[in-house]
């Protein structure tokens, strides 16, 4: 059977982030520490400018926050190893990782040169999907959900060579299928038995989520510093508090311009 640590010189895991989400750094080291403590995989967290001392993570800085895309050209270019796990800081782990069966997935993957693999189920089979097991299929090539950015095995040089500067994530992930089509894509059907249990998201449209939120408080894990506020299902008040967020957050980066972010210190 293989096992995890068979992979640990060709996978790295890339955690996208911007500067603009540093208040989601310190839950999502939680987290991963309690459910995945004995990662065997470099972690990289993307960065603009602020300085960041971890022993989970390490930060790749990228410099000027411009877009997703431009921004993942400079951390890729930074990595070394033909594979990455594909992460977001509002990712936040909420049961053990199963370590065997994503060693499983892993092996299969590697074995059929796949250019990615989603840990996560769809929403929506397409009629064509190919299921290869009770878990996990083929993604046909016509479909347009090839290039999800949930967390995700990919080849590096493959998400390299489809990023395209100016792009959003969510462009991406509307645009890029096409430049997959002739790629093998895999992914979960479903979600109750994924290898890498998780919160998707944490933060939904700049405002944090109530189930992040309760996550967090039944956890007793304090978000610091607290300048994003809670999303909710009124237009205007999403509006409103993004607004506020956005004071709120100039104010944060401020006080925290050449200051170190110490993600090991006790909450």
């Amino acid at each position: 059977m293989p096992e995890l640590k068979d992979f640990a010189s060709s996978v790295a895991i890339v955690v996208s982030s911007c500067d603009a989400f540093f208040d989601a750094w310190r839950p999502f080291v939680f987290f991963f520490r309690r459910y995945w403590s004995d990662c065997p995989f470099p972690v990289f967290l993307i960065v603009n400018r602020l300085r960041v001392r971890s022993s989970v993570l390490q930060p790749i800085a990228v410099g000027p926050d411009r877009d997703w895309a431009s921004n993942m050209q400079v951390a890729l270019s930074k990595i070394t190893q033909p594979y990455l796990l594909y992460f977001q800081e509002d990712y936040f782990l909420t049961d053990e990782v199963r370590r065997e069966q994503l060693a499983a997935d892993f092996a299969y993957a590697f074995e059929r040169d796949a250019a990615s693999f989603c840990f996560y189920g769809r929403s929506q089979l397409e009629h064509d999907f190919v299921p290869l097991n009770d878990r996990f299929g083929i993604v046909p090539s016509g479909s347009d959900g090839r290039t999800r950015l949930q967390v995700t095995l990919w080849k590096t040089d493959v998400l390299k060579s489809i990023l395209r500067p100016g792009e959003t994530a969510w462009n991406m992930e509307a645009r890029a299928s096409e430049r997959t089509r002739d790629l093998l894509t895999l992914s979960y059907v479903g979600r109750e038995n994924i290898p890498i249990p998780y919160l998707m998201s944490a933060i939904s449209r700049r405002l944090w989520t109530p189930e992040a939120i309760s996550l967090c408080q039944s956890e007793h894990v304090p978000i610091r510093p607290r300048f994003r506020l809670q999303h909710s299902d009124i237009a205007w008040r999403r509006r409103f508090r993004r607004g506020v967020g956005r004071i709120r957050l100039a104010l944060a980066l401020a006080r925290q311009r050449g200051r170190e972010i110490d993600l090991d210190r006790p909450l």
